[in-house]
């Protein structure tokens, strides 16, 4: 996700912006939590009238000839009243909360949208999803959990302060009033920054130790074979010692934040003891420390959803900033359409990341019926290359298809004209069928079982009692990484692409069923369809016409392979060496 910094006051406005309509009834938890700490403030009130007045003491405040009938049926109304706007105000809230969440999902969805594919720097989009939706879910803090609560403790506060003033003198009220300030202002900031920073560090530990759970289910048989069981178990423990680190420290401070507050309380009702006692005025003692226990209570809420808070509104900075994030490609109001078949053209292509230039001065013709063969180390430019032409990236230069500019054309019909097939053979939760639609229409189930059998996945396929109705499963445990990469490239020729890009796709794969898939595209090649391979395996590239050796993001070589290799002092030639017998015709 973008990591720019965005200010609080921005996110708030933002959150508060993204959910406009629901403003009314979250301002309607608000006044429903106000009357609910109230309604309990007023039970402990009459209660401790009722005591005053069986103790006969004189508060002043209970008319004459009130009787306990009276105060029984108060108590009961306001009990109930209670109960009744308690409900209405969770209801209400966690409903605004569930609402807000649905938008704010709405939105990320739309910027995700809007930024896919995503840029080649961050391809972890799968990370970056599962990450915006756990934000999403901490975000509901500050909607259910923060303003109702933080309205009613002001709320109550402000008029228990003034109701004591305006009936028992000011000393009283100012004693009620700094101890409000101290648990509800005061301690609710001491080692909140501690508090923050163990958050995140345990946060970042349980990352690591699902990481190493996950890593070592996947891989048993290596750890088993390797007997690597108690090396991984360190690891898994040392991240345990974090988390236990952590948690002690945020106990500590809770505990230091739980003390002083009691202090503060205890310490009050002292003050209210020793001020009220030494006048006499033990009916309104009695009263001001029944009216306390629950005044108090709605102050201290603030503490429970400080730290809450704080980790929102990190998580709210980060969605802000990823959908206020601008498209990484542009696209054209007025696409021009782009014609069937035809010349992909390239010249002085260049791709920058981030101030580095991953990419300068690339350029090649791609005509129908051709294939170009892209070779070159890691971090060479290959997929930047890729990622250009099907405009996951924005590109300098000129990249065009039949004369078209490609910053010309929709998105949608130049990844229809030009698919890329990446080494990653990404898969959706569902069917095979759904898999190789994709969201495609007109293409039968026929034509589905006969690339799957072209490209060698028919007895497999026929082994599955659902057929094209198999579902892949989680993780997609049905599929190999080789059986994966071969759904992947069906998927592709499926739809009949003009220019078909092939990035390590067959990585995976032993030599039968690569030849069987060179062969498929081999076919199709006859029929029109361009191709550009991308590989480090150059046992695969004696089919190609031309050549292009990368490195450090330019093309160094170019050629057929016979030619490069010919010269022993060519990269080409020093990078084949291991595998000549197998790019050599027999």
């Amino acid at each position: 996700m973008h990591t720019q910094k965005t200010s609080t006051l921005k996110t708030v406005a933002w959150l508060l912006g993204s959910t406009r309509d629901l403003l009314p009834p979250l301002l309607l938890a608000c006044v429903l939590a106000c009357a609910t700490r109230l309604a309990s403030l007023g039970i402990y009130v009459i209660a401790g009238l009722g005591l005053a007045k069986a103790l006969q003491l004189d508060t002043g405040l209970l008319p004459a000839g009130t009787g306990w009938g009276m105060l029984a049926a108060a108590v009961i109304v306001l009990g109930l009243a209670k109960g009744a706007l308690r409900y209405l105000e969770q209801y209400i809230g966690h409903r605004v909360a569930f609402l807000s969440l649905a938008r704010l999902r709405n939105r990320m969805y739309e910027a995700f949208e809007r930024q896919a594919p995503f840029t080649a720097g961050t391809k972890n989009s799968g990370g970056m999803l599962a990450k915006a939706t756990s934000d999403i879910d901490k975000v509901e803090v500050f909607f259910a959990h923060t303003l109702p609560p933080a309205v009613a403790a002001v709320v109550v506060s402000a008029l228990a302060t003034w109701g004591t003033w305006s009936l028992f003198g000011s000393e009283p009220a100012l004693v009620l009033l700094a101890g409000y300030v101290l648990i509800g202002v005061l301690i609710p900031a001491i080692g909140v920054g501690s508090l923050r920073s163990s958050a995140r560090s345990t946060a970042a530990a349980r990352g690591v130790q699902n990481q190493l759970l996950t890593d070592t289910l996947a891989g048993i048989d290596v750890i088993h074979g390797f007997n690597a069981g108690k090396p991984v178990m360190e690891s898994l423990r040392g991240s345990l010692q974090q988390t236990r680190q952590a948690a002690r420290s945020t106990g500590n401070w809770t505990a230091v934040r739980a003390t002083l507050t009691q202090l503060v309380i205890w310490g009050s009702l002292l003050t209210l003891f020793v001020l009220l006692g030494s006048a006499r005025e033990f009916g309104t003692l009695l009263l001001l420390c029944c009216a306390l226990v629950p005044s108090y209570e709605a102050v201290r809420a603030v503490d429970g959803f400080i730290l809450g808070l704080q980790d929102s509104l990190a998580s709210a900075r980060r969605l802000h900033a990823t959908a206020a994030a601008s498209h990484p490609v542009h696209e054209t109001a007025n696409p021009v359409a782009l014609p069937a078949t035809g010349t992909l053209r390239v010249a002085d292509l260049c791709v920058e990341f981030d101030g580095y230039r991953a990419v300068q001065g690339v350029d090649f013709d791609l005509e129908p019926g051709s294939l170009i063969a892209m070779v070159g180390e890691s971090g060479s430019g290959k997929s930047s290359i890729a990622a250009a032409l099907v405009r996951s990236v924005e590109a300098e230069g000129m990249a065009s298809f039949a004369g078209v500019q490609l910053e010309d054309a929709s998105l949608a019909q130049l990844r229809q004209r030009i698919i890329l097939v990446s080494q990653e053979a990404v898969m959706i939760r569902g069917t095979l069928r759904e898999n190789l639609l994709l969201g495609a229409e007109g293409i039968s189930d026929a034509a589905m079982e006969a690339v799957l059998e072209e490209l060698g996945m028919g007895p497999w396929l026929r082994k599955q009692k659902d057929g094209l109705q198999t579902r892949l499963g989680d993780r997609f445990a049905r599929l190999s990484g080789g059986q994966r990469q071969r759904v992947a490239v069906a998927r592709a020729l499926l739809r009949q692409p003009a220019v078909l890009i092939l990035d390590e796709s067959t990585s995976a794969l032993d030599a039968s069923s690569e030849q069987l898939v060179l062969d498929a595209v081999e076919r199709r090649r006859a029929e029109g369809m361009a191709v550009l391979m991308i590989s480090h395996r150059l046992s695969i590239l004696k089919r190609a016409q031309s050549v292009l050796v990368l490195r450090d993001g330019r093309v160094r070589e170019r050629g057929e392979a016979q030619e490069l290799l010919a010269d022993e002092q060519s990269l080409f030639s020093r990078m084949s060496v291991r595998e000549a017998d197998r790019i050599l015709p027999s």
